[in-house]
């Protein structure tokens, strides 16, 4: 099955905030490089509309978080965000995000967003939560401004400086 991000159309603010958000973590990452990737992406349109993209990769180069689909044809950046940690999970509200797709890069309006990520080498409970995340790993959710929402879970492929 082709993976991309072509429905990624109307989803293009919100895409285009988380990869700002992720690009601004400003904390000391270590590199690791993981066998597989094990990402899951889910976008749910305004409409309702459901589309999921397994295998995607996820990266933190350079203070930039990018998910990036199975086919390498699209690639969410979040390259800005305020973060701040809560116990051993850095916890950011993305402000910088856009969709690289097609030789194009499309910025994302965001409405809403957040990213966990767990830098660590073990696994962590969110803060006020049951919900583990584990070593390496990320969490997040978006809502763009034209009501499409943006859910990507799964472990960090590569960290570096």
């Amino acid at each position: 099955m082709t993976v991309h991000f072509s429905h990624f159309r109307r989803l293009r603010p919100a895409a285009v905030a988380m990869s700002a958000w992720l690009a601004v973590l400003a904390v000391p990452v270590l590199t690791t490089t993981a066998a597989r990737a094990e990402g899951t992406a889910r976008i749910q349109q305004a409409d309702g509309a459901v589309t999921v993209y397994h295998s995607v990769t996820i990266q933190i180069v350079q203070k930039t978080l990018t998910v990036t689909s199975a086919d390498g044809k699209g690639t969410m950046l979040i390259y800005r965000a305020a973060c701040a940690y809560q116990g051993d999970i850095l916890v950011c509200l993305p402000t910088g995000v856009s969709l690289v797709q097609s030789g194009s890069v499309s910025p994302i309006k965001l409405a809403s967003g957040t990213v966990y990520a767990n830098l660590t080498d073990d696994s962590h409970n969110l803060d006020r939560s049951s919900t583990r995340l584990p070593a390496h790993s990320i969490l997040m959710s978006l809502k763009t401004r034209h009501g499409t929402y943006v859910n990507v879970n799964g472990t960090i492929d590569k960290e570096a400086k």
